[in-house]
């Protein structure tokens, strides 16, 4: 009997210590200042395409489909969360949930190669994010063909490639898949940059 005390007290003292832990874990993310080096996790309730898990670059920025290039270090994880917010609002109905978290900090070592992050979103069998580390970069039918392949529906003549720039400024570059596969305006199968993000549209009833 009182062994089972002493577990069941035991376990309560677990309990108890986990809760006080996951108290000082977020406290200690509302405070934290996000470095060079640092992973985050950024996750849009509204759209789970739009989730990543995201190096902090040297200079100090990350890149997220959308919101496009955002500097991020000094930083706590919930004023970068508003950041991310207020720039995926405009392509939202109601105001996103986004929620920004520190899951990995910067290696004290510094020898950790950031990778370059590109998206590929929409009718695509395997959509999300594809890294790729410098010097190495994709084309887009590299890219495409890394995420499993164009879907069933899409619409392969209207695909876009959304670039955005360090001020928020979007260019669209359009592609049309089956043209670049058979030989066709091979000058739009470009190479990716950081940041950028392969739409893939699904097509219409009638198209």
């Amino acid at each position: 009997m009182i062994q089972g005390r002493e577990a069941r007290g035991l376990r309560a003292v677990a309990f108890l210590l986990l809760f006080v832990w996951a108290g000082l874990s977020a406290q200690a993310q509302g405070t934290y200042l996000v470095t060079p080096g640092d992973r985050l996790t950024v996750t849009v309730l509204e759209d789970p395409n739009l989730n990543a898990q995201v190096l902090v670059r040297p200079d100090g920025r990350i890149t997220l489909p959308i919101a496009g290039s955002i500097r991020v270090v000094g930083r706590t994880p919930e004023q970068i969360q508003a950041i991310v917010r207020e720039r995926l609002k405009n392509s939202f109905t109601v105001t996103p949930t986004v929620t920004v978290a520190v899951s990995e900090l910067a290696a004290p070592t510094g020898e950790e190669k950031t990778p370059d992050i590109v998206y590929v979103l929409g009718q695509v069998n395997s959509p999300g994010a594809i890294e790729v580390l410098p010097p190495r970069s994709l084309t887009v039918l590299q890219a495409i063909a890394r995420a499993g392949g164009l879907g069933r529906f899409a619409k392969g003549e209207a695909i876009q490639i959304r670039r955005m720039d360090a001020n928020g400024v979007e260019t669209i570059f359009p592609f049309n898949f089956r043209d670049v596969e058979e030989g066709r305006q091979l000058a739009t199968n470009i190479r990716l940059i950081d940041g950028d993000v392969i739409f893939v549209p699904e097509r219409g009833l009638f198209d």
